[in-house]
């Protein structure tokens, strides 16, 4: 049987009148346009202004979805069954689906806004994260060549004191004086930096029997690890 629940518009407060169609229409299997598969199932009812259908599933729970995703057939037998309405109630269900038209547009904009925005604060952490990590790395690099330029003026002090030319007429260093320029990276050398430098020494002559001065330009190379004191690849006389 075929009932019109005019009322139905009363109890929700809306201005449009509503029309639901109560039915019975049992199907074994009922497929929806979303793949969605629903056995033993039997559509009881549905809206004419709001484009749904109540379905009753096999463990007697109902089930409301938009009548758009019904079956070509199940949608057709379903005109056949709505009533036909008066100008009045079509005036109505026109309003019905303009306002949700515009709901969802409504929608749809408001998800476009807060998308932009998230894309916007995306992109702003993203600018603050490489301005911090750029400004870490810039740290981490004037601390390193700190280190490296330190420890190449320790150990050309030490070189240019104690080891460099033992055959020579040098005996013991009374004076020196080291000229460092600033380290530069080995390209192709992770780690890797060059200093170049000259020494200034004033020392004993052992084959003059009195005192002799002079320079030597050099250059260090010197490997550096993380967490590790940095080690002389090679001391190099020019």
């Amino acid at each position: 049987m075929i009932r019109r629940l005019l009322p139905l518009a009363c109890l929700l407060a809306v201005s449009a009148s509503a029309i639901v169609v109560e039915v019975n229409l049992p199907y074994k299997e009922l497929r929806l346009k979303d793949g969605m598969l629903f056995t033993d199932v039997a559509v009881r009812s549905f809206n004419t202004t709001a484009g749904t259908v109540v379905l009753l599933a096999k463990n007697k729970e109902l089930i409301s979805l938009r009548t758009s995703l019904l079956p070509a057939d199940v949608s057709t037998r379903l005109k056949e069954l709505t009533p036909v309405q008066s100008k009045e109630e079509q005036e109505a269900e026109k309003l019905q689906e303009a306002a949700e038209r515009k709901k969802a547009t409504e929608n749809a904009e408001r998800r476009q806004k807060m998308a932009e925005e998230d894309a916007q604060a995306a992109r702003a952490a993203s600018r603050n994260l490489n301005v911090k990590v750029a400004e870490h790395t810039a740290v981490r690099t004037d601390d390193t060549l700190a280190t490296v330029a330190k420890f190449a003026e320790e150990r050309a002090h030490a070189y240019f004191k104690y080891q460099d030319d033992p055959h020579s007429n040098i005996g013991a260093v009374v004076g020196s004086d080291i000229s460092l320029k600033n380290p530069e990276p080995v390209p192709g050398w992770t780690g890797r930096y060059r200093v170049e430098g000259t020494a200034y020494r004033q020392y004993i002559n052992n084959q003059a029997s009195g005192f002799g001065r002079g320079a030597k330009e050099f250059e260090i190379l010197i490997q550096t690890r993380d967490g590790k004191t940095p080690e002389i690849v090679e001391i190099r006389i020019k």
